[in-house]
């Protein structure tokens, strides 16, 4: 039962070592592995500008309850991916 004890943290480690870790160099982020023209990154980092402006004057804003905020914080989000993911699929 001893045994089991100090065997058993040794099997898991070794199991976690063994397996392959997600890296962020491994995603295809970059525009080199995605192969974006200039223009579609010059749109993207418009696009990345005024989401983050738009994300500002959210939190900025006095008036609006928390709760609503991070619904319209969610939708300003999704509505950038959209626009953004249109643009490197080239539409």
């Amino acid at each position: 039962m001893k045994s089991f004890k100090v065997l058993l943290p040794i099997i898991v480690l070794s199991a976690v070592a063994a397996a392959p870790s997600l890296r962020a160099e491994d995603a295809p982020s970059s525009s080199a592995e995605v192969k974006l023209t200039p223009a579609q990154e010059a749109k993207i980092a418009e696009l990345r500008k005024a989401e983050h402006k738009a994300l500002k004057a959210l939190r900025e804003d006095t008036k609006t309850k928390e709760a609503d905020k991070k619904d319209k914080a969610k939708a300003i989000r999704a509505d950038f991916k959209a626009q953004i993911d249109a643009v490197k699929a080239g539409k």
